[in-house]
C-alpha cells in the first residue's frame, strides 16, 4: 500500500533565517573564488566541465559550470605577478613598481616558466550572485582586459586627473564575456570577448558586502599560495 501523505502543506516552517545566510554559514572558508575560462587541461580532461566554458573552482572535483558566457559587474581592479615555477613557494606580488614584480613579468615572456602576470579584476557575476577574481595573465587574456575598463566606475576626479574629454561619471557597468576559439598552427586555444550586457542586474550586491569586498580586494597580502588553474596552453597551474 503507497503512502500519499503530503507532508509539505501541513508543516509548519522549516527554516529560520535566509538563503543568503545559511549561504554563508555552509561555506568551509570565506576566500574569493576565481572566474575561469577552460580550454584544456586537467579539468578538462576529467570530464569536469567542457572545454569553451566558463567555471568557477570550487575543489579539486567540483566546479561549478557557467557556460558559454558570463555577465558581470566590474568593480575594482589591481595588478597582479604570480610565480609558480617552485609550487612549495608560490610568489604573488601586486606591486607592480617593485623589482620583484619586474621581475615575474620578463620571465613570463619566457616559454613553460611558470609565471603570469596582468590585472586582476573583482566582478560580481550575476548567475552565482558572487564576488569572484578574474586574473587577466595570459597573452589573450591581458589583450581583452583593456576593454573592461570602460566599464568601472568613472568618477568627476577621475575624468580631471585623466583629463577626458567627452565622458560623464558613471556607476560601474555590466559587460558580457563571449568566448572565442583561436586556432594557431602548433596551438588553439579558447580567449575571452568582451562586450556590453544588454540585460539590467536585478540582483546587485548590498552596500555592506560591496565595501568589505572592495577593500579586501584593494588590500590583499603580499604574498600567498593559491590552488590550480589551467592556463591557455591547458597546463596546470595555480591561481
Amino acid at each position: 500500500m503507497s503512502d500519499n501523505t503530503d507532508y509539505t502543506p501541513n508543516l509548519p516552517v522549516v527554516s529560520m533565517g535566509s538563503d543568503e545566510g545559511f549561504n554563508d554559514l555552509a561555506k568551509g572558508v570565506d576566500f574569493l573564488g576565481r572566474l575561469q575560462l577552460f580550454s584544456k587541461g586537467n579539468a578538462v580532461g576529467r570530464g569536469l566541465i567542457a572545454p569553451g566554458n566558463w567555471g568557477v573552482p570550487e575543489g579539486d572535483d567540483q566546479i561549478t559550470v557557467l557556460g558559454k558566457s558570463v555577465d558581470c559587474i566590474p568593480f575594482a581592479r589591481r595588478p597582479k605577478a604570480i610565480d609558480l615555477s617552485d609550487t612549495e613557494a608560490i610568489i604573488v606580488n601586486y606591486d607592480m613598481e617593485s623589482s620583484e614584480f619586474r621581475q615575474i613579468q620578463d620571465e613570463s615572456l619566457k616559454k613553460d616558466s611558470g609565471c603570469m602576470y596582468g590585472p586582476s579584476f573583482l566582478i560580481y557575476e550575476r548567475s552565482t550572485g558572487r564576488f569572484l577574481e578574474w586574473f587577466c595573465g595570459t597573452k589573450s587574456t591581458r589583450a581583452e582586459a583593456k576593454r573592461i575598463y570602460p566599464f568601472l566606475s568613472l568618477t568627476k576626479e577621475d575624468i580631471e586627473r585623466r583629463h577626458l574629454v567627452g565622458v560623464e561619471p558613471h556607476d560601474p557597468l555590466p559587460f558580457t564575456m563571449n568566448i572565442k576559439f583561436i586556432e594557431k598552427k602548433r596551438y588553439s586555444w579558447h580567449a575571452p570577448v568582451v562586450v556590453p550586457c544588454s540585460t539590467p542586474f536585478v540582483n546587485k550586491p548590498e552596500m555592506k558586502k560591496l565595501v568589505f569586498e572592495m577593500e579586501r580586494f584593494l588590500n590583499p597580502s603580499d604574498s600567498g599560495i593559491e590552488k590550480d588553474t589551467d592556463d591557455e596552453d591547458g597546463n596546470s597551474r595555480a591561481r
